[in-house]
């Protein structure tokens, strides 16, 4: 953060009137100085502090709240809910003070003002002195010769949050101003002016009034680095000759000093790298940089500022951090603020936060179509994250440079991106050519990334275009196009993200990978739809985001009478979240074509969609249930170990386990050695095997193979889970540690006992079989409503699918290992799987599931994996699951489900009568149509 000597805080109270009439400067008039009768303060938003002004007649009277308002109400449709959104005030605030300062006549004053909602004019004696759009950040007025020195000064600040396009929430018009940028409705506000903040108006960060030395300014100053010399850029008020006196600092020690003579109001000029040591993720090394501007030998102006030496480049398909590849190990900055809703400015509280993420191995955060504070960018710098800064999807280039002007000064904003799933139409194109021109000359070393999920190019494809179908479907001119300006892609890459339980494996994304010519951040990574955690409904007590969320949750939970197992939920969630978030990023990782993910999110975001629970953590940077920061450190760190066996993790007893032991290798030396132990331990804590290697060299930037497992699966004549333990000694003594489940099963026969049926469609017969004491297994068609379900839980914020899977206490689970919740053990069972969904008639859900799957907290359907019910003497066991002869937990279940229907020593089971059964084989259910299957990010339905 640049910082100025002769800077004075005009934070505190202002004298304040509201008006609920839009002021558009230059053509509306102040209001008269008698109706400033409220008192607002600065930094803060008005509805945080209605209590200044609430008595007053112009509140009572004439105030306007947001329209689009939409109180939460669960379920909210069938697919995909609205943002969250509040009932905020709408007008224009004006801000009054009156400021005495004395200083000399021939210095020049500036007023700052922080980020206003949406933009700002300022008045100082009544004169206008500038009017700023957009929220993105801070602006400056030059008040000189307006401000007068020992006299009562009138300043007044007009915030405007009038912005009436469209409305970003239900209004189904498509009057919005998104759509010649591409951008979906209600898309364009960014993450800044969506969800509960929305366009609250304010003042953040504050007002300020600073004061120069002399006659002349230095209005802006940020240096780059060209691979050789440092390049100060510096802009002042001055066009003639004058002097600039600079040095480094690392503390009160002055590493480099020198004057520069120079002309012109934008001069630009080099010093030698000397002795200063890189900034990067691993050593955010900091100095402190005093310039200052001399006229005739008399100071003018000064500034101290931090700074960090770095350069970024690419090479291929790896990012380098000052020469090294460098893996962007992300997650996504959703803008969310639990307890000041909108954006806080306090940089100690980001430090404790960010480092959360940073602990837990994280290096890189990608800002969803946001610029944060500076303090954010201030703490980014200090604890080593790497940046993407995203403008909003409507933006004017003004409000691009503005962006850039905060950005460039800080060695952590590393990439800047144009926007978000936007239609590639060619309008779009056109301005991102305008806009790379512009941050190639005001960011140079800053690299640039067209879009994230490259939407008419890699997906949704424009009518009329012509698409290449290999490697992977895609505009090949279009994305010719964009790489002649671009240096980096947000790349979709559904397989880590929407379905991600689809992984292809290594060779085929390899392949895929092919059709970019530029290193790819993989998009979004995760989605893993999370559980609503109940305990921390408390903490939104007394806030402006308030405890709506959970009370309506609670109320849906409780009409379907499910309440009273949310933390369970909750609990067998964030272990089966964790367990596939682990696999997920791993299998990132085995990819040497990608160079790092952003993964949604690095915590819950419950603005979005109205309950977000995305993240690797708490909305409070607080560890989930079940996982630790250590734990996630294990994947997410700089050097991971992987296991060729990915997913694969189901195997026979007496089999070979042949798999690679690989190291994503992006450390600091170019090249490591070191030696690899592992070990298979069992349940009982006993070692089954283990072996020693000795590795290396691996070249910095890779995926090598450091070992391979060769032994045999003990045989004991039932499954067990036994765990694969990896650690890697680098030779520069680091140690990095990995370990993986592996699920063992006997070799069992596939054939039908006597007295026992398998059918894939209830009949008559069949049931006329089990109520004569018979025993059947029913693998489809089935009495009730069936649904289509995978592994994958549902897409995070949608209502549909599930969230993991809870197995009950039963006989035929007592020897098939789990912990409770569905791990890997039962992935291939679960892909291409039906459910079975209970309505009403259905006898008791608790009595007869035996593997549930837990329902969405925003639409409540109890759904079965497996079921048991006494139908007249005998049994019916109905599953969805599928039992593939290659899989050998598969087998070995579905053989226990035969076995325990042919011994006939049942659990209890709630009775479901032959009559009724037989009606619904006349006439069964079916799940109600629905023709909208998704909702645009505006919240509006979109019908296929």
């Amino acid at each position: 953060m640049n910082t100025f000597p002769n800077t004075v805080s005009l934070d505190g109270e202002w004298d304040f009137f509201y008006d609920p009439v839009k002021f558009e400067y230059g053509k509306s008039n102040l209001p008269p100085e008698k109706v400033y009768t409220g008192r607002m303060v600065t930094p803060g938003y008005w509805d945080d502090h209605l209590e200044l002004f609430d008595e007053e007649d112009f509140f009572g009277l004439t105030a306007r709240f947001n329209p689009d308002y939409r109180k939460v109400h669960f379920p909210m449709g069938r697919s995909l809910t609205p943002h969250a959104c509040s009932s905020f005030l709408v007008g224009s605030g004006y801000y009054r003070k009156t400021v005495r300062m004395d200083f000399k006549d021939t210095q020049k004053v500036f007023l700052r003002v922080g980020p206003a909602m949406w933009g700002c004019s300022v008045f100082c004696n009544g004169i206008p002195c500038g009017h700023e759009t957009g929220y993105s950040t801070a602006s400056e007025y030059d008040l000189t010769g307006k401000f007068l020195p020992g006299k009562e000064n009138e300043l007044v600040i007009a915030v405007c949050n009038v912005h009436d396009d469209g409305g970003a929430y239900h209004r189904v018009d498509k009057t919005h101003d998104g759509i010649p940028f591409g951008a979906r409705p209600g898309q364009h506000r960014g993450l800044a002016a969506q969800g509960y903040q929305s366009e609250r108006a304010g003042i953040a960060e504050g007002v300020s009034l600073r004061f120069t030395d002399g006659t002349d300014a230095i209005k802006d100053v940020f240096i780059s680095y060209d691979g050789e010399n440092l390049c100060w850029h510096v802009e002042s008020t001055l066009d003639g000759e004058y002097e600039l006196r600079w040095k480094i600092r690392s503390g009160k020690d002055v590493l480099q000093s020198a004057a520069e003579n120079v002309s012109g109001s934008k001069v630009t000029f080099q010093s030698g790298k000397g002795s200063l040591h890189f900034w990067s993720d691993r050593n955010p090394v900091l100095y402190d940089v005093d310039l200052a501007l001399y006229k005739e030998g008399v100071l003018c102006d000064s500034v101290t500022f931090r700074y960090g030496l770095r350069r970024v480049t690419t090479e291929g398909k790896k990012i380098l951090l000052n020469g090294i590849p460098t893996y962007f190990r992300g997650v996504t900055e959703h803008c969310y603020f639990p307890e000041s809703c909108n954006p806080h400015w306090d940089k100690e509280k980001y430090l404790r936060d960010l480092g959360v993420l940073r602990n837990a191995g994280f290096n890189f955060i990608r800002c969803h179509t946001w610029c944060p504070p500076e303090a954010f960018y201030d703490a980014c710098d200090e604890l080593g994250f790497l940046v993407q800064t995203e403008q909003p999807s409507v933006y004017t280039f003004e409000e691009s440079k503005a962006i850039l002007r905060l950005i460039r000064r800080h060695p952590c904003a590393v990439i800047f991106c144009e926007g978000n799933e936007k239609q590639i139409i060619d309008e779009e194109l056109e301005r991102m050519r305008d806009l790379v021109k512009i941050v190639r000359e005001m960011a140079p070393g800053m690299l640039f990334n067209p879009q994230e999920a490259i939407r008419g190019v890699e997906y949704e494809f424009m009518p009329g275009r012509k698409i290449t179908f290999e490697p992977i479907p895609h505009d090949a001119e279009r994305l010719a196009q964009i790489a002649e300006f671009s240096d980096v892609y947000g790349s979709l890459g559904g397989y880590f993200s929407y379905e991600n339980d689809a992984f292809p494996g290594v060779k085929t994304v390899e392949y895929y990978h092919t059709t970019y010519t530029r290193p790819c951040l993989s998009h979004e990574a995760g989605i893993l739809g999370g559980y609503l955690d109940f305990s921390l409904e408390k903490r939104y007590e007394d806030t402006y985001i308030g405890t709506d969320l959970f009370r309506e949750a609670r109320r849906n939970m409780k009409k379907h009478g499910v309440y009273q197992y949310a933390g369970e939920y909750y609990e067998k969630n964030c272990l089966f979240i964790s367990s596939l978030r682990k696999q997920l990023i791993e299998n990132m990782r085995s990819c040497p074509s990608i160079s790092g993910y952003d993964y949604l999110g690095g915590i819950d975001t419950h603005w979005h969609l109205v309950g977000y629970p995305c993240g690797v953590f708490n909305e409070f940077y607080e560890e989930k249930y079940g996982e630790t920061v250590a734990d996630v450190y294990r994947y997410t760190r700089e050097n991971v170990l992987l296991c060729s066996a990915l997913s694969n993790r189901r195997r026979l007893e007496n089999s070979s386990f042949r798999e690679e032991i690989l190291l994503s290798y992006y450390g600091e030396k170019s090249e490591m050695s070191g030696t690899l132990h592992c070990t298979l331990s069992l349940s009982c804590g006993k070692t089954a095997w283990e072996k020693e290697y000795s590795f290396g060299p691996v070249k910095a930037g890779s995926v090598s193979a450091i070992g391979i497992t060769d032994f045999t699966f003990p045989a004991f004549g039932k499954p067990y889970c036994c765990t694969l333990h990896c650690t890697a000694l680098l030779e520069n003594g680091e140690r990095v540690e990995n370990h993986w489940k592996i699920w063992v099963f006997p070799a069992v026969e596939d054939k039908v006992p006597c007295g026992v049926r398998i059918s894939s469609a209830l009949t008559e017969e069949d049931l006329d079989f089990a109520a004569a004491g018979g025993a059947l297994l029913l693998t489809g068609s089935f009495p009730a409503v069936a649904l289509k379900e995978n592994y994958r839980p549902h897409t995070s914020g949608r209502s549909m699918g599930h969230a993991g899977m809870l197995l009950h206490a039963h006989p035929v689970l007592k020897e098939f290992p789990n912990e409770g919740f569905g791990d890997w053990q039962f992935f291939p069972m679960m892909s291409g799987s039906h459910s079975l969904v209970y309505d009403k008639q259905m006898p008791s859900f608790e009595d007869s599931t035996i593997l549930e799957l837990i329902p969405s907290f925003k639409m409540v359907k109890r759904k079965s994996m497996l079921s048991e019910f006494q139908v007249g003497h005998g049994r019916i066991l109905m599953t969805g699951l599928v039992f593939d002869p290659e899989d050998p937990a598969g087998m070995y279940f579905k053989n226990a489900l035969l076995t325990y229907l042919e011994r006939g020593e049942y659990a209890p089971a709630p009775e479901w009568s032959v009559a009724d059964l037989k009606k619904r084989l006349v006439t069964p259910p079916a799940e109600k149509r629905t023709v909208s299957v998704r909702i645009d990010e505006g919240g509006r339905p979109v019908y296929d």
